[in-house]
Formats: C-alpha cells, structure tokens, sequence
C-alpha cells in the first residue's frame, strides 16, 4: 500500500474505480463518488490510464457517428 494512501483514509479499491470511470460516461456522479474517484485517480497510474482511454474510445465513436 502506499504511504499517500494510508494518509488519504477511505479510498476505492480500482475493480471500484473502473465502475465509476464507467458510470460517469451515462450518468451524473454524486459529489462523494466524483471525490473518491478524483482521489483514487491521483494516486494509481492504471486508472487514471483506463479513465483516458475510455475517453478517447467516446470521442472517437462520437466523431465517427457524425
């Protein structure tokens, strides 16, 4: 575990993380999961990664409907 996360308390485990990446994609987080989420990006490169990814995924579907 790292030290910032022992510092941080609560925060989401990544199989968490991935669901809320996920969500937020169709549906408005709640200010509690938009924070956990926020703070457990900052903290772990592979979510923060999969959160990029998934973004570019959207955008390029979006500009290939068009």
């Amino acid at each position: 575990m790292f030290p910032i996360r022992k510092a941080l308390g609560h925060i989401i485990r990544c199989k968490d993380a991935s669901r809320l990446v996920s969500l937020q994609q169709d549906a408005r987080l709640t200010s509690w999961q938009r924070l956990t989420l926020r703070l457990h990006l900052t903290v772990c490169d592979a979510c923060a990664r999969f959160e990029r990814q998934i973004a570019f995924l959207r955008t390029a579907m979006r500009k290939y409907s068009e």
